[in-house]
């Protein structure tokens, strides 16, 4: 398997990207911040957002038409990578394909933000592909969640550029969630979340305040991703977590493999997200999924609360991995001490 870098990418790229000026890499340091982060431009009506499909192919073509009517409504332009709607078994293309498509995008200066059509399974394959010297020489706004979980991870850990946890193409583009991405990638503001605006619950089980950079997303994903090398070092780092669709005894296996692999023990605090359809099929020979969460929370030494708007939910934060955030356990709120754009 050989990674697409700048060099290998000149003949795979053909008429997808025209002109020298669109392979052209620019200066890290007019991006760098005072603690060597990394923080793409903050987006603005008229830029381009190019959109890739590096897991799960798409179901049906209007999928693209949607998203791109979802992208142009809020004031941009919309470019699709040429595998977009290609079909591969249950990806949208080869995991080359996939690779090339978003490397395409990433080294593309006319690309001002990546978005994705969806998530499913697939991005960790494509990992090993990519050029994260490139990623990190053309820093711009990459946002997605699902099994976007370990493109985002692996690319913030490794460049220390600022990712997006947020709606994907498939997801619910209401009022709540478009505001969220227009406090933070559009306005460029220090976002206070919270669930005043929902009737959302909210669970502490460890009270207390704690402060670091947050990382994380899907539990699946991120469980998955354990000892491949790219996730962060997670000593002083804010855990986030969602899910969908796992039973309570899936969910404790998961966070059993967390906390043996010492996750638990080295962050400052643990947010639970929405873990939307976590129940049982046979609920009598069940715990619940506040049972399991007690079980491995409640005797934790860090802050954990659980019921963030983030995950697959109608309702929906958008979370900057990599900036410096801190959470208040007691409130279920969380709030950013740093930009996350420029």
């Amino acid at each position: 398997m050989t990674k697409i870098s700048r060099r290998s990418f000149i003949p795979i790229l053909g008429t997808a990207v025209v002109g020298a000026s669109c392979l052209s890499i620019q200066e890290p340091s007019e991006f760098l911040t005072e603690n060597g982060k990394i923080l793409p431009t903050l987006l603005k009506k008229g830029d381009t957002i190019g959109v890739s499909a590096p897991a799960g192919g798409i179901k049906n073509k209007s999928e693209l038409d949607d998203f791109k009517k979802i992208l142009e409504q809020l004031g941009f332009k919309v470019k699709f990578s040429k595998n977009c709607s290609k079909k591969h078994g249950y990806f949208s293309g080869t995991d080359e394909e996939r690779a090339s498509d978003f490397m395409d995008l990433i080294l593309d200066t006319e690309i001002n933000g990546i978005f994705f059509l969806r998530g499913g399974w697939g991005c960790a394959r494509i990992l090993p592909l990519l050029d994260f010297d490139a990623i990190k020489s053309n820093p711009k706004v990459i946002m997605g969640f699902s099994d976007i979980t370990s493109l985002l991870n692996a690319i913030t850990s490794k460049t220390g550029l600022v990712t997006f946890h947020g709606p994907g193409g498939n997801s619910t583009w209401n009022i709540y969630s478009v505001d969220y991405i227009k406090e933070l990638l559009i306005k460029g503001e220090l976002v206070h979340y919270s669930n005043l605006k929902t009737d959302l619950k909210i669970t502490s089980y460890v009270s207390g305040v704690a402060s670091g950079e947050l990382f994380g997303g899907n539990l699946s994903v991120i469980c998955s991703t354990i000892g491949t090398g790219y996730l962060p070092n997670w000593t002083g780092k804010i855990l986030f977590l969602e899910d969908v669709g796992e039973e309570p005894y899936r969910i404790d296996r998961m966070l059993t493999q967390l906390e043996q692999s010492g996750v638990f023990k080295n962050v400052n605090g643990i947010i639970l997200g929405v873990f939307r359809k976590c129940i049982a099929e046979e609920p009598e020979r069940s715990f619940t999924l506040e049972e399991v969460f007690e079980q491995h929370f409640s005797a934790l030494k860090i802050p954990v609360f659980y019921g963030a708007q983030i995950g697959h939910v109608r309702n929906k934060f958008t979370v900057p991995l990599g900036a410096e955030v801190e959470m208040n356990a007691d409130e279920g709120s969380f709030r950013m001490l740093e930009a996350a754009v420029l």
